[in-house]
């Protein structure tokens, strides 16, 4: 019977019609939270045996729930001996959000929780309806809400990303997804009138053609029941029943889907996971009002990641008793800004390429308008604030547990994030550049009284209009406060350092971050991004000039071996990192670049041999043999003073490199760069590589191990 339904253990839980487990018997210690999936050999010990299956397939990792512990112990759980009604733990509950194509499992916890008020429910009155709507069950980590009487599961910290449930009580044997809700009672119902109290796991009939003791009909499909745990669906489709005539006449007793009676894993109160001691605000940057709802997406994206990695590289994960969780922030789709008059004076020709533009690169231009900068940071802060504080609301023991706080922000979203951060303002910088003309002109003004009066009297009200200012200022950078310190700022694809240069922001040579980041703001930031990013910039030459010479520091992959941690690499030249760059990728594009534009200009003179002589003869007639024999005497003179220059040049340049690694060096390192693709062509990755991070698996390892620094050294 196990080798029918692909285990290679007994006593696991799914032997026979119903689900016979009993979780009263096993403590915390000897399960492991259901997301924690075995790696892929492990699927194959589990699953290979499956020789009943209908399709042969594999279970999707999407479709488990709590994965048998066969290689733990023998006999999980004990055994039922009779048919009798499905407990609350042998119920499974299900969801399928919009566009997914198979219905994912709610861990052992959530699945409880969801069948006890569904059971509760029934037969109430509509005081007491109320009083259950009231106390909201939250799932899925806790960022969902389910409503069990619609059973539908949305969002709490978003929208538009509702999701429909189900409740499972029959089951297909070969991916055991549940049977539809109207069918699955009756099908119960049938069950439980034929079969209540009968002795499970009875001998098996001779072999050859079984009995029919039972038969239920559906509109377009028919159920029978050979034995109290043998039971089939059989399609009334033509094609289902041409199929069922062959196999019959070549020897096949069954063609049917096999039906199963309770979840195959039992649901129990310790399948959960722990509670959240990191929570991540993820923000967008531009190009969110292209897609509503694309941050959610991404982040899911990110949040998927990050489970794979803890699933396949670090199994025993829970038992560090943390977990940081993804939320992510929206703040672009709410604002009008100029409402519609930038689409207005949009010309008509290319209009979908422009509409792109007026939707993505004009949040920067936007954000860089003092018209409508303030409207921008203040929907970011308003909203970052708004999700802590409901979040803290929902999770009471966060900040007494020492919950950490941080913030992935994307491209011009780090840029907003920062300004919020560190409350700048362009009203100082301007108060600063019109006080710097005044006292220029003062000093120019020479000996004219009457020029200088009115230079003073324009100072005096540049001072009363900067006391002015610097009163709002104060007022704005009050208003735009977090209400929450901020542990890591992780950047993805940031132009934050080109706003900072453009800002008058120089190197100070101290190797700390102070000048540009406070640690009483932010304790650590760090700047990843993609060689090809044409949005990234580096940020360590504004802290150390010298660091421009000195490469970033290379993120791991995440499937490779012996990582060393990042706190222990030395620094590299840059020009031996390009090398080694080079040297892995095999990018040959730039070459061929170039040989191309030269044989396109050979091939051009070869072309024309006419017009070369002509003008040849042009030049002949106007410069004479002495001419012509001291202009190329100059030339082979200039090309020798331009390679003696180069090799002095290279020469200049390997010394600085060296001496700038032997000075000041940072505090800590804070530019990380991704690896490049073996044989990707650089100008496809110039277009896709500042929208990677998300479903970058390597960029989710580096998450992942410094959420959790005790992974790194793992």
């Amino acid at each position: 019977m196990m080798r029918d339904l692909g285990v290679a253990s007994p006593g696991d839980g799914i032997n026979g019609s119903p689900s016979r487990h009993s979780s009263s018997r096993q403590g915390s210690s000897d399960r492991l939270y259901p997301s924690l999936f075995p790696s892929d050999d492990e699927d194959d010990m589990y699953y290979s045996k499956d020789s009943d299956s209908a399709s042969g397939a594999s279970v999707t990792s999407e479709a488990r729930s709590t994965p048998p512990l066969v290689n733990r112990r023998r006999h999980l759980y004990p055994q039922n001996e009779f048919v009798n009604h499905l407990r609350p733990e042998e119920v499974r509950w299900f969801y399928k959000q919009v566009g997914d194509k198979e219905w994912r499992s709610f861990i052992g916890y959530d699945s409880l929780r969801i069948e006890c008020r569904f059971r509760a429910m029934q037969n109430i009155t509509e005081e007491e309806k109320t009083m259950f709507e009231k106390d909201i069950i939250t799932v899925r980590g806790g960022l969902y809400e389910v409503d069990v009487d619609m059973k539908k599961c949305t969002p709490i910290y978003w929208s538009d990303d509702v999701a429909e449930m189900r409740r499972g009580l029959w089951f297909y044997d070969d991916y055991w997804q549940p049977v539809e809700d109207e069918y699955a009672q009756e099908i119960e119902s049938v069950h439980i009138a034929k079969y209540m109290g009968h002795k499970l796991n009875q001998p098996p009939q001779s072999k050859g053609r079984k009995q029919v003791v039972q038969r239920k009909n559906f509109p377009e499909f028919y159920i029978d029941w050979n034995s109290v745990d043998e039971i089939f669906l059989f399609s009334e489709s033509a094609s289902s029943k041409i199929f069922r005539s062959v196999s019959n006449k070549i020897g096949i007793a069954k063609s049917g889907r096999r039906l199963r009676r309770g979840y195959r894993y039992e649901a129990v109160m310790d399948d959960k996971p722990p509670d959240i001691s990191h929570l991540l605000f993820v923000i967008h940057g531009i190009g969110q009002k292209m897609e509503t709802g694309n941050i959610i997406n991404r982040c899911q994206d990110l949040r998927n990641q990050v489970k794979i990695l803890k699933q396949k590289l670090f199994p025993n994960f829970n038992e560090l008793n943390q977990r940081a969780e993804f939320l992510p922030v929206e703040w672009r789709t709410r604002l009008k800004l100029d409402g519609d008059t930038v689409d207005s004076i949009t010309p008509h020709k290319l209009r979908g390429i422009r509409t792109v533009l007026n939707s993505s690169a004009m949040d920067i231009l936007y954000y860089t308008s003092p018209l409508y900068r303030s409207e921008i940071t203040h929907s970011l802060q308003t909203e970052l604030n708004r999700l802590h504080e409901m979040f803290c609301k929902r999770n009471p023991y966060f900040l007494a547990n020492g919950g950490k706080v941080s913030i992935i922000a994307h491209s011009l979203g780090s840029v907003i994030t920062y300004d919020i951060i560190t409350g700048w303002n362009p009203i100082q910088m301007y108060d600063q550049f019109v006080t710097s003309v005044i006292d220029n002109e003062e000093q120019t003004a020479g000996s004219s009284a009457e020029i200088r009066d009115e230079l003073k009297e324009a100072k005096r009200r540049v001072n009363d209009l900067e006391s002015l200012l610097m009163t709002v200022h104060e007022k704005q950078k009050t208003e735009t406060t977090l209400n929450f310190q901020l542990e890591n700022l992780f950047c993805l694809g940031s132009p934050l350092a080109v706003f900072l240069a453009l800002r008058g922001i120089r190197p100070k040579g101290k190797g700390t971050l102070d000048h540009i980041l406070p640690s009483s703001a932010c304790k650590r930031l760090y700047n990843i991004y993609h060689p090809y990013d044409p949005v990234a910039y580096r940020l360590e030459p504004l802290i150390l000039k010298h660091y421009s010479t000195i490469a970033p520091l290379c993120i791991h992959k995440h499937d490779a071996g012996n990582k060393q941690p990042y706190g222990q690499m030395k620094t590299e030249a840059y020009a031996a990192f390009q090398a080694s760059s080079e040297s892995e990728r095999g990018d040959q594009s730039d070459r061929e670049f170039v040989d191309s534009t030269e044989l396109a200009s050979n091939s051009s003179q070869d072309t024309s041999p006419s017009r070369n002589q002509g003008f040849t003869s042009f030049l002949t007639g106007i410069f004479t043999k002495k001419n012509e024999v001291s202009l190329a005497a100059e030339l082979k003179s200039i090309k020798r003073l331009e390679k003696d220059a180069a090799a002095i040049e290279k020469s200049l340049n390997s010394e600085m490199m060296e001496e700038d690694i032997d000075q000041t060096d940072l505090e800590y390192r804070i530019d990380f760069q991704l690896r490049e693709g073996g044989f990707v062509s650089s100008y496809l990755s110039l277009l896709t590589s500042h929208t990677s991070y998300w479903k970058d698996s390597d960029v989710a390892y580096f998450l992942l191990t410094h959420l959790h620094p005790a992974l790194e050294h793992s």
